[in-house]
């Protein structure tokens, strides 16, 4: 049986710069010659969290009180995979990046309790790979990241972080144009081959012209990691040297396969993006899942975004990338306005998801998938100011107050979708999370997960009508994946 821990505070919110730390001396705090911060109510949230869940009760409120401990050994190295998306845009409020990028304050907290549980502040460390064009000194600055690498320097003498996982990096302007690309080779990362086992092979169906792509990325690249019976991803060799993962995704919407949490978030181990495989070229009549109808100006649309990942940097390609970027923005405008996958019909994006969680959880540093497990997967979600609507680059904030834990993320996407008032058995992301097949990402059932709100049990019915109205979906997902009002139970 399954455990998800919830606990709802709709006063909570982020602390302010220089308050990461606890504001009162809690009996496991390590760090109180460092002194304490201002106000800060998200490290207790998090803190009832973990004891609501039962995280080493017999110790709570004591010396000894050792949260992680469960699943975390002494001399274990953690990874914290944090959700850092993209850095704030000029015309973007502070309210609306919080609602894409997991917090500093939530950070903090996990990683001192993963500290306690490791033994060693150095064998702690996060970061992720966020969007190629992200400007990573600005959206760690930004979500107060950067303070913790001050802190943790100062305090243990150790660079926890934040790290950047990217082996390709861009920069641009506001309007579109390219004005650098960096690619570093591929010695920090592993690559994976699942071959028949990826979630994708059964979109490449023999004398059938299946063509996955990634937006930003030149086509012949990303074709390159795919095809029948080859199915490749390239990791970051940081993430797998951990015996021990945490997410700390935020609780928002996505266009391409409905949630963001901690399944989607595994995304953020990919060290060189161009393998990703979030959608299949064209309408469902031409064998894709791009868009649901063939149109004259989406199809062009779609065909300048191809060609101008294959440009230079030159005036005359930035020329043509700016007005592709700006067809781009057009054809999204309005209710029907689906491109490049952000819908309900994309059934290539969640295979995607599915296959790095497996790799996440089976993937040796050799390139192969061990027999058992080789780690563990933990995730407690940021949800203090989660975001709804065209998740995951531009949701709209949603205060919730909310942080939840569990050590299944199977079991955690589950909950989360409830809470943002969703049946998560109609994402198929998170309802294939559950299939039986090799290297399983769970051993758990969807109906298994036990539900506790604020330290008390709760059922399905319980949570839909705690955090109701449900989350405005994307647009591309308006009508699909909405709980009924008959929701009591997850089974089958």
């Amino acid at each position: 049986m399954g455990q998800v821990s919830i606990i709802r505070n709709d006063s909570v919110d982020y602390p302010k710069a220089g308050q990461l730390s606890p504001d009162e001396l809690f009996p496991e705090y390590a760090y109180s010659s460092h002194g304490f911060s201002g106000r800060n109510h998200v490290y207790p949230l998090i803190r009832q969290c973990l004891k609501g869940y039962g995280c080493d009760i017999d110790n709570y409120d004591s010396s000894r009180w050792n949260p992680l401990g469960k699943w975390i050994e002494k001399g274990n190295r953690v990874f914290v995979l944090t959700n850092f998306v993209v850095h704030r845009r000029p015309w973007e409020s502070r309210e609306r990046f919080l609602a894409k990028c997991t917090h500093a304050s939530v950070i903090r907290a996990v990683l001192d309790y993963a500290i306690i549980a490791a033994g060693d502040a150095h064998l702690v460390s996060f970061g992720n790979a966020p969007l190629q064009g992200c400007n990573y000194a600005e959206v760690t600055e930004e979500a107060g990241a950067t303070e913790l690498t001050t802190f943790f320097r100062e305090a243990s003498h150790t660079d926890i972080g934040p790290h950047d996982l990217r082996l390709w990096k861009s920069r641009w302007t506001n309007f579109g144009a390219l004005l650098d690309i960096q690619k570093e080779p591929l010695d920090h990362a592993v690559q994976f081959d699942l071959g028949s086992e990826s979630w994708l092979d059964d979109l490449f169906e023999p004398h059938k012209r299946t063509l996955v792509r990634v937006g930003d990325y030149p086509p012949d690249d990303t074709m390159q990691y795919h095809g029948k019976g080859k199915h490749i991803y390239v990791v970051s060799k940081r993430i797998l040297n951990a015996d021990v993962i945490i997410s700390i995704p935020k609780l928002k919407t996505h266009q391409k396969v409905g949630i963001t949490c901690a399944l989607k978030g595994t995304v953020g181990a990919i060290a060189r993006k161009e393998c990703l495989a979030h959608h299949r070229l064209g309408s469902p009549e031409k064998g894709g899942d791009e868009y649901p109808h063939a149109e004259f100006l989406r199809d062009m649309s779609s065909a300048m975004s191809e060609r101008v990942c294959t440009l230079g940097m030159d005036l005359p390609s930035n020329l043509y990338r700016v007005t592709s970027k700006v067809l781009a923005r057009a054809m999204r405008l309005g209710k029907k306005g689906i491109t490049f996958g952000a819908w309900h019909g994309n059934d290539t994006a969640w295979r995607m998801v599915l296959d790095i969680a497996r790799i996440l959880r089976f993937g040796r540093l050799d390139g192969q998938m061990g027999d058992m497990p080789i780690r563990r997967h933990l995730a407690l979600v940021d949800g203090i100011i989660a975001g709804e609507g065209e998740g995951p680059i531009t949701p709209i904030p949603r205060r919730c107050g909310t942080v939840i834990f569990g050590d299944d993320i199977c079991d955690v996407d589950t909950v989360c979708a409830l809470v943002m008032g969703y049946d998560p058995r109609k994402i198929k992301m998170v309802s294939h999370a559950f299939h039986s097949q090799s290297y399983p990402i769970t051993g758990r059932s969807m109906k298994d997960v036990e539900i506790r709100l604020n330290d008390k049990p709760v059922n399905v019915a319980d949570i839909l009508r705690s955090f109701a109205p449900a989350f405005a979906p994307p647009k591309g997902w308006t009508g699909i994946m909405e709980a009924g009002s008959g929701l009591t139970h997850l089974s089958r």
